[in-house]
């Protein structure tokens, strides 16, 4: 049956994980379907590999031009918004735009589960956010459970937990580290990603070893305040670059968010070849196999991290070999493919 669905997403232009989740689901439905729209500050320069057929509309905080885009016309439509705040700011022309049948998906990501409100005030524009969609997805099921445990008063059963995928690399030659070795950090520099801890870590590894290069990747609010207190010789912040520049400058990836759902970063790297140590909170156990392809460890201490970043160095190619032969249990296609598939079963009138 011919899809007359027109499918819409509106985001804000963030580089990272969220950027990168729009890019693979829109790549995916642009296989099958026709009418794609993305809603973004800055589209052509946020997103890489877009298919083309893809139209692209620059967002500039237009409320008219917004309601046009949205209110116009009889083609049923599905909004996926991945930032909450949208879902204040235009709170009537999307109420408006559930009222004509058209349905909104807001994925639910990191930076979220980090909000310091005030319980009532978390309540009320958790509840705004609630009335004005049809479901809710939660990038893993430790996020879904924080929502519920934090306001257990909402009740949230149109909510689904989604896991990210990537595109699977079909040849990768086996690592090995030269003299000089490279660890990365990938992320926004905000406090939710707790950069500060990772170049502590890179302080302490440095008094005995200088062979070690620590690259920072990255842009946010923290950039050039870090960048003024920690740059030197062996520590150096590169903000954002192309992925596939980022993963040939790194033997090894290091992740210090204090939430993190299902990071991109750590499946790009294990596509790699490139082993993870990490202490974040979130489902990463689940794509790092603790002494396989890497650690997960939930600690605050910089020697505990620094312990297992040795152990890796020591048996490198070992994990490395593991790291690239694991990444394809996360192919993007049956990442993608499941999640709409999710979305049909869910809802009968889907197409």
């Amino acid at each position: 049956m011919l899809d007359r669905t027109k499918y819409i997403f509106f985001s804000n232009g963030q580089k990272g994980g969220v950027a990168t989740f729009i890019n693979d689901h829109m790549n995916y439905l642009s296989q099958t379907k026709k009418d794609l729209l993305l809603i973004d500050d800055n589209p052509k320069q946020t997103y890489e590999n877009l298919n083309k057929k893809i139209n692209l509309n620059k967002f500039k905080k237009n409320k008219k031009k917004l309601d046009k885009i949205l209110n116009t016309g009889n083609k049923k439509k599905i909004l996926f918004i991945t930032n909450y705040a949208f879902l204040i700011w235009y709170y009537f022309i999307l109420k408006n735009f559930r009222k004509k049948k058209n349905q909104i998906i807001l994925t639910i990501h990191s930076g979220l589960l980090t909000l310091n409100l005030r319980t009532y005030l978390a309540g009320l524009l958790f509840s705004m956010i609630y009335q004005n969609t049809d479901y809710l997805f939660f990038g893993s099921k430790s996020a879904k459970d924080w929502w519920k445990k934090k306001y257990p008063w909402m009740k949230i059963e149109n909510s689904l937990v989604f896991h990210n995928g990537i595109k699977i690399r079909k040849k990768q030659k086996l690592r090995k580290l030269g003299k000089k070795i490279n660890i990365a950090f990938a992320a926004n520099l905000e406090n939710e990603n707790n950069p500060i801890f990772f170049l502590d870590i890179c302080k302490i590894i440095l008094k005995k070893k200088k062979n070690i290069i620590f690259n920072v990747f990255g842009d946010g609010s923290l950039f050039y305040n870090l960048k003024k207190k920690y740059a030197e010789k062996n520590i150096i912040f590169h903000g954002w670059i192309k992925k596939s520049i980022i993963f040939k400058k790194s033997d090894l990836l290091i992740i210090t968010s204090k939430v993190n759902n299902f990071p991109y970063a750590a499946l790009e790297a294990k596509s790699h070849g490139i082993p993870v140590v990490s202490c974040s909170k979130g489902d990463i156990d689940k794509i790092i196999k603790n002494g396989k392809d890497g650690f997960v460890k939930h600690t605050n201490k910089p020697e505990t991290m620094i312990a297992l970043i040795n152990k890796i160095l020591k048996n490198y190619e070992f994990f490395s070999r593991n790291s690239y032969l694991r990444s394809f249990k996360f192919e993007v296609n049956k990442a993608c493919e499941k999640f709409w598939r999710r979305i049909k079963i869910e809802n009968n009138n889907f197409r």
